[in-house]
């Protein structure tokens, strides 16, 4: 925990020495990466606690909804951190390997531990911009240390990324949108009205049936 803390605040602070490690020992990291997407997909959730009591989402469902959360987080980050890596790969005609860009990917998720402030009323969407923005600049840095590229070289590829995920979440919309609310019900036994548009953007599966409830009373 004190170690995945402090690969945390390293990550947060965009040392250069951090990434560095993550070419040369990225199996290292994986642990300590995945334990800070588990603790931002927490305070995520922990914003919406509010949404999931109005579900009636405790105890056991609650542990499932955080487990799928964090599942959801990480795999979306590795994709759309994957494509990065085809498409840089393919311009520059050197594959680097795959790992250090995932550790990357799951290290990025650092800002969104501080995700429970966007439940504040007024100010919370704008905390939740500054964090995505602050996980953007940690990809940024590191796909720059990784492929060796400046960080405009590195701002490129990542819109690559980003561009061919929002292609994604028109193309199968549908499909994600049905195998997301399945999920959701079989993890919580609550309906989940997330769209896919919603999930390939990063947004946790939070129900909002019981939020929807609440505001036509």
């Amino acid at each position: 925990m004190i170690e995945m803390l402090r690969v945390m605040g390293r990550a947060l602070r965009l040392d250069p020495a951090l990434f560095s490690m993550v070419d040369d020992r990225p199996y290292a990291l994986l642990v300590a990466a995945l334990g800070i997407a588990v603790l931002a997909a927490g305070s995520t959730m922990l914003g919406h606690v509010a949404v999931l009591s109005l579900n009636r989402v405790r105890g056991l469902r609650l542990l499932a909804a955080l487990l799928l959360s964090t599942a959801v987080l990480a795999v979306l980050k590795v994709v759309e951190m994957s494509i990065t890596w085809s498409v840089a790969s393919l311009v520059l005609g050197r594959p680097v390997p795959l790992v250090p860009l995932v550790v990357v990917a799951l290290l990025s998720t650092a800002p969104l531990a501080f995700n429970f402030v966007t439940a504040m009323p007024h100010f919370g969407l704008a905390f939740g911009r500054v964090f995505e923005a602050w996980s953007y600049l940690l990809v940024l840095v590191g796909v720059s240390h990784a492929f060796g590229v400046s960080i405009t070289w590195a701002f490129g590829f990542t819109l690559a990324g980003w561009l061919v995920i929002q292609v994604i979440s028109r193309v199968g919309q549908r499909p994600f949108s049905w195998v997301s609310s399945h999920l959701w019900t079989l993890a919580t036994g609550r309906a989940t009205m997330v769209t896919s548009r919603d999930i390939l953007s990063g947004t946790p599966l939070i129900p909002v049936s019981g939020l929807h409830k609440e505001v036509e009373r």
